[in-house]
């Protein structure tokens, strides 16, 4: 519901705000309770943090908790979907794009993943047994960005996903049927990056409340890790910094870039740097015109 946060007349000059209490509010009996805070962590996405700030008056005192309402989140279309037969799909995780204006997707064949030549020695769960003894393959499809999908009807949202892979899988789809189907809508859930969001990107320690902590793939860290392992990374992080040890304590740090990436990144970065420099020539009075460069939008 809100949050106290002690300020000027409760510290020492020279220390920083903290979070003191979180007050809730019993969304069904309407009682409102306190938490108390020794440390706070935000181990939220782009859209909930961005909510969280903009209905935190005392939160948005802070410039560095501001920026996050720059932060958004988009949409995903999750399916699954069960055949009748297997087919063949040569490879078990693919990207792919090109079905609809903006949106991205990626398959996953299932059966593959959860095969394990040990498995009977090895179970995992229960679903792991449905995913050996079906007598077809089962195959995930996701579709990123996808507003546009999420108000479909279920039955349309599987003939879409069909005649997807009808086309990106040829005849072994077509000629199968689908016997079961499983969707899952995520309206604004999953971390929108865009050019410029990593400015506004939180760091694993406040600047501005000495006992908040943020965790996440959406979190600033030197690790290099993404996605789900930069979110657990980024809470050990977190842990860390609470418990006042090293912040990699415990994490193992990546091997170095393989060489074509390396090569890539230091292009980008010299190429950035190239369209700065032509920059700051207008700026200078010494280039031509006074339209943007591409460097503005890359910075």
């Amino acid at each position: 519901e809100t949050m106290k946060v002690e300020g000027s007349d409760g510290r020492r000059r020279g220390e920083k705000d903290k979070i003191s209490k979180v007050i809730c509010l019993n969304q069904i009996s309407g009682e409102e309770f306190a938490l108390e805070a020794d440390e706070v962590v935000f181990a939220v996405g782009a859209a909930a943090l961005n909510g969280i700030t903009r209905n935190s008056p005392q939160l948005c005192e802070y410039e560095e908790v501001r920026r996050f309402t720059n932060l958004r989140g988009t949409s995903v279309l999750a399916t699954r979907v069960y055949l009748d037969r297997k087919i063949k799909i040569p490879y078990s995780a693919n990207a792919c794009f090109g079905f609809d204006e903006g949106i991205g997707m990626t398959m996953f064949d299932i059966s593959t993943l959860h095969s394990s030549p040990n498995h009977n020695k090895s179970k995992q769960s229960d679903d792991d047994d449905d995913h050996q003894s079906t007598t077809g393959s089962i195959i995930e499809v996701d579709y990123y960005h996808a507003n546009p999908l999420l108000v479909q009807s279920d039955e349309a949202i599987i003939r879409k996903v069909k005649n997807d892979l009808d086309t990106i899988l040829g005849t072994s789809s077509q000629n199968a049927n689908i016997v079961d189907a499983a969707i899952v809508r995520l309206p604004n859930a999953v971390n929108w990056y865009f050019p410029g969001s990593h400015s506004s990107m939180p760091d694993v320690q406040s600047t501005s409340l000495s006992n908040v902590y943020f965790a996440g793939d959406l979190v600033k860290t030197n690790h290099g890790s993404w996605s789900q392992e930069k979110a657990f990374v980024t809470g050990m992080e977190a842990a860390n910094l609470i418990l006042r040890r090293r912040k990699d304590y415990g994490i193992i740090s990546l091997g170095e870039e393989e060489l074509h990436v390396e090569i890539g990144r230091k292009a980008v970065k010299l190429f950035k740097e190239l369209l700065l420099f032509g920059r700051q020539l207008n700026e200078d009075g010494n280039g031509a015109g006074a339209l943007p460069l591409l460097g503005d939008f890359l910075r």
